[in-house]
């Protein structure tokens, strides 16, 4: 159980933070407790503040975990949070963006390279693709085409590149299905990543066209 270290004093709007709700979300995500304990007053503030109108304190809770992954450079994704609390992905996108903004969190911004290698294990990619995504992000990050991407999409896409110049079949249903993002969000940053490093992919045997 998370013992809270910090001075966390509630009104009496901030008592309807459910502490076991953020615990037991925190156990499945398995985030440190200091990430647990500042999710925790994340929370305190956004219902202090009245942010949880329209919303549920469910939506809440997860949401500042989630910001609180962010600010601690946790890696831990909107779509894990989703499972994990059952809450859809889009709702505490848009709560976490609100807590961003009205509370004025300093979120760092999240390096894909940090996600690539547990996306390449989920797309079972040789170890050649995923050193060669590697510099790819790499080039993208000094080009500047890396900030505000999503990491895991990001990380996604380039490993779909990788995989194309190393001539070996991947598709980009596989890349979003280990990343778990839409299709869309592959194609994007693939052809944005591609322009980047000017390259090459080599013809694969696929069952339709890049």
């Amino acid at each position: 159980m998370v013992t809270w270290s910090g001075d966390l004093r509630f009104n009496r709007s901030e008592e309807r933070i459910d502490l076991g709700e953020l615990h037991e979300l925190s156990e499945k995500l398995r985030v440190p407790d200091a990430v647990t304990e500042e999710a925790a007053r994340i929370c305190a503030r956004a219902l202090g503040r009245g942010l949880a109108k329209g919303r549920t304190i469910k939506q809440i809770t997860a949401s500042s975990l989630y910001a609180a992954c962010r600010e601690s450079q946790v890696l831990t994704t909107l779509d894990e949070v989703a499972a994990a609390s059952g809450i859809p992905r889009d709702d505490i996108a848009k709560s976490y963006r609100l807590l961003v903004t009205e509370l004025d969190l300093k979120i760092p911004t999240a390096d894909p390279a940090g996600y690539l290698a547990g996306v390449a294990a989920r797309a079972k990619v040789s170890p050649e693709v995923e050193e060669d995504a590697l510099k790819i992000l790499s080039k993208a990050a000094k080009a500047g085409v890396t900030a505000g991407a999503y990491p895991t999409g990001l990380a996604a896409s380039a490993l779909y590149l990788a995989s194309l110049i190393d001539g070996e079949y991947m598709t980009q249903a596989q890349a979003a299905g280990a990343a778990e993002v839409q299709e869309a969000t592959i194609r994007k940053q693939y052809l944005r990543l591609k322009k980047v490093i000017r390259a090459k992919v080599r013809r694969t045997r696929r069952k339709r066209p890049d």
